[in-house]
């Protein structure tokens, strides 16, 4: 094996313990949240405090991402990113007050936003879609065992806090190891292109149509990931009277049946058209979340398990699709751009479906992101016309 061929196998492995790190934070919240809100006296919604303060800082991180990368390279911007995410970790395991927690949270969301555009650039250029899929397989297995750790703290009698601290030092770990393969990140040839193109201008890359419709796409796609993602626990608490470790073992699971859906669809975005791929998952997702309206418990779990399955090939494919349709030098940003939508999202969908569900009942949570699916599915469709219509580059005459 050559030096540079076993340095990109190294940085894949390296790259998929990273997507299983970056997992462990984006899920726990759900879990942690009915015992942190009555350590703080704090109401269901004010979730979104948090939610705005991680959401401000990873919105900022993604836009300025491609900047970002282009100056410091990969190496160095995951190295400094990941240190930020177990600083604020670490943040949350010891503060005091409520609003100190939201400072951390900042951190956290500005080291993730960088973290996730990194990465994703890193292997949107370097693997192919299957290779994706896996990663993205990777960081659902995190974000299963993120859920798993705090049920199991709080099983043995722990607090909120003791798993936070287990999930920062997981983190603070993994920073270390991009410290110490700063400099090998730069190694390997593109996936796509031998030669890289001129850079393209922000404003540029922001008069493309098909960015535009990316960008929607992103955000309300992973608006619904997240409400699913943070609110299982809640509504099997509230809804159906499950224990505390019931609700969290369901919240893994939800999480786990993404990332058991990646490790199976990878092997069929070899055969399977990947635009197919995002098609069918798109209505799996509206199926899932018609079956968690009903007040029943098993409906509920199995449409649960249904969305996470549906969910699974959607980032990743769409991700790693952006510098086949756009361009390494457009995605540079449009990848940025597509997770500062992903973020927004994450914050604004999940928090307004808290809000309705605080004022009518949690039954709104599902039925939100029904709504949000049916959405999603008219957005790939724009987006697969304007594909097949060679409009994916051409900047808007507006």
């Amino acid at each position: 094996m050559s030096r540079s061929t076993s340095g990109v196998s190294f940085l894949m492995l390296v790259t998929f313990l990273a997507f299983i790190s970056i997992g462990f934070p984006d899920a726990v919240l759900g879990v942690a949240w009915p015992s942190m809100r009555a350590t703080f006296d704090r109401q269901l919604s004010e979730v979104g405090f948090i939610l705005f303060a991680s959401g401000s800082g990873y919105f900022l991180s993604g836009i300025l991402a491609g900047k970002a990368l282009e100056r410091f390279g990969v190496g160095r911007l995951l190295a400094l990113s990941t240190a930020l995410v177990a600083i604020g970790l670490f943040g949350y395991a010891s503060t005091p007050t409520f609003w100190l927690l939201l400072v951390a949270g900042v951190l956290i969301g500005l080291g993730s936003g960088a973290v996730d555009a990194g990465l994703n650039f890193y292997a949107a250029e370097h693997f192919s879609v299957t290779v994706m899929n896996w990663l993205h397989a990777f960081f659902g297995i995190g974000a299963m065992l993120g859920p798993f750790i705090m049920a199991a703290v709080f099983a043995a009698g722990g607090g909120w806090r003791i798993g936070y601290l287990i999930v920062a030092s997981a983190i603070a770990a993994m920073a270390i190891v991009f410290m110490l393969t700063t400099d090998r990140w730069s190694d390997g040839a593109h996936k796509t292109e031998t030669n890289p193109e001129p850079g393209v201008p922000v404003r540029q890359v922001l008069r493309m149509p098909l960015v535009w419709v990316q960008i929607a796409l992103f955000h309300v796609m992973c608006g619904i990931e997240a409400s699913a993602g943070l609110w299982t626990a809640t509504m099997m608490i509230e809804r159906f009277d499950a224990s505390g470790r019931e609700a969290g073992l369901w919240a893994g699971l939800f999480w786990g049946s993404m990332a058991v859906g990646r490790l199976v669809l990878a092997p069929l975005s070899v055969d399977l058209n990947p635009a197919r791929l995002i098609q069918l998952g798109t209505f799996g997702v509206l199926a899932g979340a018609v079956l968690m309206i009903p007040d029943h418990k098993t409906v509920f779990q199995a449409g649960l398990l249904l969305l996470g399955l549906a969910m699974a090939p959607l980032f990743p494919t769409l991700m790693s699709l952006t510098p086949v349709r756009l361009g390494s030098r457009v995605a540079l940003h449009a990848i940025g751009f597509q997770v500062s939508a992903a973020t927004l999202g994450i914050v604004a969908i999940p928090t307004v479906a808290g809000l309705v569900a605080e004022r009518t009942t949690l039954t709104a949570i599902p039925l939100m992101m029904a709504i949000g699916a049916a959405i999603v599915i008219a957005l790939e469709m724009v987006s697969r016309a304007r594909t097949a219509h060679g409009s994916t580059t051409s900047p808007s005459s507006v």
